[in-house]
């Protein structure tokens, strides 16, 4: 019996070895399968034929599969050559389709949102773009506009990202970095000037108005107003430097009116002479700083629109010249003469110090002066009479009527979004 079963499990092991290298045959030899071979590469042809973004991803991995089994078959040589040149570009292609899927799709979101005055929306989707196109300058100056714009209808929701992006845009710009369409829908402003314009308008007009910080504003608003830009025909920025220079004259008049007040009948001569002497500094700084102020006003003025529906709007500005006029020179006469001399001249950059102006002593018989404005220069021993506090027409919180109207109509862009012709792969 044993010989028997050695014998007869040999024989198994035998027949076992002949069936497994027959497999093996089989499976080492993929050039063989004509039928898998067939399959494969109608496979990957009829992917290849259709043109989705999925069709194409299918595609290429049929491709790769097909290689990877037949790559090295005598019988597939023509379509594993073209594959090997060829799925690397499709793989390319295919990759950068997919990305611009994308970006359209971020594009459309941005557009769809203003078209909606979803402001919300454009923001984030906005932040969106910027997060894959960093250098997109286009998108941030459009955000670093809507706040202006929203203020007019007293919504000061977007101002801090209005005023981030203001900022970001302009410094892109003076870094001499170049837009295509200098902003997008209506806050495209066509070139570099006039975005620079409107950008330096938009964040002094948001601290003035909206934050009430007339220092803040005014290096903007002085921008705005130098650029070669649409903002320098346009009264609003003039207006808000004339009412900062007011509320300045306003804090001056009061500052004489306590030292005047200080001045006593007991003070020693040299005591009631350095009082004399520090309220005439005083007065002269705040006739420089009146004249500042219908500077401003002049230019205002003479830029709002001589038309009907503008008339309100100019005569707030005249009216803002007779009161600093009168407080400066006490009369009315020559205010005509004086704004068409003033507004040929630069305007005084806000930014330097007021030059005091000291009117010449008056001529009288004694040292006594009637105080009725802070531009006449005190006697010794007189008290001026308190002086009257004056304030600007303010700017509206609604768009006012101006030449420009107080916000002129901005160009639109013709151009939405970048257009990049998808390519079939």
């Amino acid at each position: 019996m044993k010989t028997i079963f050695r014998y007869t499990n040999t024989a198994f092991l035998t027949a076992a070895l002949i069936a497994l290298g027959a497999v093996a045959a089989l499976a080492q030899d993929p050039c063989t399968d004509a039928d898998g071979i067939t399959a494969l590469g109608d496979k990957f042809r009829a992917q290849y034929a259709l043109k989705g973004l999925d069709d194409r991803r299918m595609a290429i991995d049929s491709g790769k599969q097909f290689l990877e089994k037949y790559g090295a078959c005598e019988a597939t040589k023509e379509l594993s050559d073209y594959l090997k040149l060829q799925l690397p570009r499709l793989d390319e292609k295919y990759k950068a389709a997919v990305k611009q899927q994308a970006t359209d799709a971020r594009y459309n979101r941005f557009n769809a949102s203003v078209k909606a005055s979803n402001f919300d929306e454009t923001y984030a989707s906005g932040k969106d773009i910027l997060a894959n196109e960093p250098e997109q300058l286009d998108v941030v100056i459009s955000l670093g506009s809507i706040g202006y714009d929203e203020s007019y209808k007293a919504n000061y929701k977007y101002n801090e990202e209005t005023l981030k992006f203001a900022k970001m845009a302009i410094a892109s710009l003076e870094a001499g970095k170049v837009p295509k369409t200098y902003g997008l829908f209506q806050w495209s402003y066509k070139s570099k000037d006039n975005a620079l314009g409107w950008l330096n308008y938009t964040i002094g007009y948001i601290y003035q108005v909206a934050q009430k910080d007339k220092k803040e504003a005014l290096p903007y608003l002085y921008k705005a107003t130098q650029a070669a830009s649409e903002t320098n025909k346009n009264p609003i920025p003039y207006e808000l430097i004339g009412g900062y220079y007011f509320d300045e004259l306003n804090k001056i008049t009061q500052e004489i009116k306590v030292m005047a007040d200080d001045q006593k009948t007991t003070d020693t001569e040299e005591v009631a002479k350095a009082k004399v002497e520090a309220i005439k500094a005083k007065v002269a700084l705040a006739n420089g700083t009146s004249e500042r102020a219908i500077d401003a006003f002049s230019r205002a003025y003479s830029l709002a629109s001589p038309t009907p529906a503008a008339k309100p709007y100019k005569d707030k500005m005249y009216k803002n010249l007779q009161d600093g006029y009168k407080l400066r020179f006490g009369k009315l006469d020559g205010l005509d003469a004086w704004i068409a001399t003033t507004v040929k001249k630069p305007l005084p950059n806000p930014l330097t110090p007021v030059t005091p102006i000291f009117d010449p002593e008056p001529v009288t018989a004694t040292t006594t002066v009637p105080v009725t404005t802070p531009a006449t220069t005190p006697p010794s021993t007189v008290k001026p009479a308190p002086t009257t506090t004056i304030k600007p027409a303010p700017a509206p919180a609604t768009k006012p009527v101006t030449p420009a109207p107080a916000k002129p109509v901005k160009p639109q862009a013709t151009v939405k979004k970048r257009v990049v012709k998808k390519k079939v792969v």
